[in-house]
């Protein structure tokens, strides 16, 4: 049985991103699970072993439920080297727009490509809402955002989203005790990965930039440390994080010999003796090193040493206001649709999201209203305030008072020193984002509609109102009004928060845009954007997806990516590789087969091309006696059915997809 490792993310795009690549990597040897922030339940922090953070202000929210038995990571992020050579097709000194979603992720961009050594281009910031596209600069490059470069623009180079820093990989297999050779083949390709990009760089330079100094901007992007050593334990290669931890001030470390320069600085160690082992720099700060042997082309012998404090985790900041109160938001930009509802929904949200008024947003499941919402705060005035989401069905009802209001120092017995900062509070100034509003207890009602009316709160066990601004956003799957009616909303609330409502649109509505997502969807979870739906799915398949209710809506579609990305094996998928509850749906809408039509189904199945002929006379080698007529319409029938296909002349019967889905039932 494999181990699980379980991925906590603050956004959807983390969440796919981080599976995909690290499936990719590990998924003969563990359970991959990633999940967002509001959905971490102590049941799934007890089910592993590791929690990988894909960011470190998740930490301190996950360590009330957390058991003592997980082992804590924290994701350390990087470009996709695979991608990242291809902006070195630019030709050097040329004008580049930098495509991003955002202003402030453009811009950090931009700051990491300089980091990286790949300067030589002027790179000009573009995003949603920035000034008008310039004619004259013909070459973009972006990180996963395609559809927001402009379609003027002749050359776009897509370098992928960030994925995991190979320190974070390391620590993995470290933790699982996975394999070494696996840790020296994913070394191995990130380095040559280095190399490629060094050599480019090198030879479309010539002699404007030093190959040294590219190779050292790279490593020293690694946020743990890194050093490379020879079979004689020389330096060939060392970033900034590894001589800082081992307090190495000497500038000049490329050529010295590893174990003596530790020596000088009062650190003794035998590097070959274990692959792992602790020690104490002179600052008395526990460090933890790891070391690989990696098969080099000559046969000879390099190590990679990688260095990471052991109390990381002790450093980071403690946050005392609950909830998922800090990430990275959607905006209306990836919302994808050319369905004329939904693209007058965005309009319709863009103009609320210029006001200040307190909004509804009513839709199925899976409809992305918590993305409208996201998208309405980030357009609106307090897009720099914070979002803060109270999500009814994750919070227990024994604390949801205390969440919601927060408390002050000493209020009840085990109260937090200090008190704590209640959801209500943080959101000041910014939005409160509630996901489920129907689930509102009663009196929880009553203590929001006091705080909207009164514009303050009061702590538990506190006496002084503290003066909050609110904008509400609330999502439902139900209809309000009609739960006023029924006793179970409060009118009063339900007309203080219902300023502006919006329904969404549910997926099965938007025909034209199944395509378009489901295409969005795989390129995201398969991590490549050469990607394309007719490259892993067959023909049969994709038109029933086009043609399929979608009761989940986008999330179902999004789930289904995941689940053709678990299982595929480089050939198309078919309707039989649908998940079982979509193939008892299927099932279920059939007609029920005859025995003698099950019987002739079978037999096309297990012999292509089959003629009448050789049906009569397999069936009459089993006992069965059918006249040749009776097998003629029974062949009329699976064919009207969509089961077989008939061909003419010579080309007997061959058993379809749908076929094949019905003898699986």
């Amino acid at each position: 049985m494999k181990e699980k490792l379980v991925i906590i993310t603050l956004n959807s795009t983390a969440r796919i991103g981080l599976y995909s690549y690290l499936s990719s990597i590990f998924h003969n040897y563990l359970e991959i699970e990633s999940v967002l922030l509001p959905d971490v339940t102590p049941k799934l922090l007890s089910s592993t072993s590791c929690i990988l953070y894909s960011a470190a202000d998740i930490q301190p929210k996950c360590q009330d439920m957390l058991p003592d038995h997980v082992h804590e990571l924290i994701c350390i992020r990087t470009f996709n080297h695979t991608y990242l050579h291809k902006i070195l097709q630019i030709p050097p000194g040329s004008f580049v727009y930098l495509v991003n979603d955002s202003e402030r992720n453009t811009y950090e961009v931009i700051r990491q490509l300089q980091d990286f050594g790949i300067s030589q281009y002027h790179f000009l910031p573009y995003y949603p809402g920035c000034s008008p596209v310039s004619p004259e600069i013909k070459y973009a490059v972006t990180v996963g955002e395609v559809h927001l470069v402009p379609k003027t623009i002749p050359t776009v180079i897509d370098i992928g989203n960030r994925v995991v820093d190979i320190s974070t990989i390391n620590e993995i297999i470290a933790w699982y005790h996975l394999p070494l050779n696996l840790a020296d083949e994913i070394t191995r390709n990130y380095i040559n990965h280095i190399v490629q990009i060094i050599k480019l760089s090198n030879q479309q330079l010539s002699q404007a930039l030093d190959t040294q100094m590219i190779t050292q901007a790279i490593i020293n992007t690694i946020a743990n440390g890194v050093c490379l050593i020879d079979s004689s334990d020389s330096i060939q290669m060392v970033n900034q994080p590894f001589t800082s931890m081992l307090c190495l001030l000497n500038h000049d470390l490329i050529g010295q010999n590893l174990p003596a320069l530790l020596e000088d600085h009062a650190i003794t160690c035998d590097l070959h003796g274990s692959s792992e082992f602790l020690l104490k720099n002179t600052n008395e700060e526990l460090i933890r090193l790891w070391i690989q042997e990696i098969d080099t082309i000559n046969a000879s012998r390099m190590y990679l040493i990688h260095s990471y404090r052991s109390n990381d985790t002790s450093e980071l900041m403690d946050d005392t206001t609950p909830g998922s109160m800090t990430r990275k938001l959607y905006d209306f930009s990836h919302i994808i649709t050319q369905t004329p509802s939904v693209l007058h929904l965005i309009e319709t949200a863009k103009r609320i999201s210029l006001n200040d008024f307190h909004v509804i947003i009513q839709g199925e499941s899976g409809t992305e209203k918590e993305v409208l919402a996201q998208a309405i705060h980030n357009n609106s005035r307090r897009h720099d305030a914070p979002f803060v989401t109270l999500n009814l069905t994750s919070l227990e009802a024994a604390v949801i008072n205390t969440e919601l209001l927060g408390y002050e120092d000493g209020a009840f017995p085990g109260a937090r020193p200090g008190g704590m900062t209640g959801i209500l509070e943080s959101a000041d100034g910014g939005t409160l984002f509630i996901d489920g509003i129907q689930y509102m207890p009663h009196y929880l009602q009553s203590v929001l509609l006091q705080v909207l009316r009164n514009g303050s709160v009061k702590r538990v066990g506190g006496t002084r109102p503290i003066p909050v601004n609110i904008r509400v956003i609330a999502t439902t799957t139900k209809d309000l009004y009609q739960m006023v009616q029924e006793g179970t909303f409060i009118d009063e609330l339900f007309f203080t928060i219902n300023s502006v409502s919006l329904i969404t649109v549910p997926l099965r509505q938007r025909e034209a845009d199944i395509p378009l997502l489901l295409d969005h969807y795989l390129k995201n979870v398969f991590n490549n954007y050469n990607i394309a739906p007719e490259t892993i799915l067959s023909e049969q398949l994709l038109q029933y997806l086009k043609q399929y209710s979608w009761p989940g809506n986008t999330q179902e579609l999004n789930n289904l990516c995941r689940h053709f990305f678990s299982i595929y094996n480089r050939e198309l998928l078919a309707l039989q590789n649908l998940p079982p509850y979509i193939l008892n749906q299927i099932a279920a809408n059939q007609s029920r087969l005859s025995v003698a039509e099950k019987q002739i189904l079978n037999l096309i199945a297990s012999t292509p091309h089959i003629g009448r002929s050789v049906i009569k006379r397999l069936l009459e080698e089993d006992g069965v006696s059918i006249t040749e007529g009776k097998i003629r319409s029974t062949l009329q029938t699976l064919s009207d059915h969509g089961y077989i296909k008939v061909h003419r002349t010579r080309g007997g019967c061959e058993i379809t997809e749908m076929g094949q889905v019905i003898l699986i039932q």
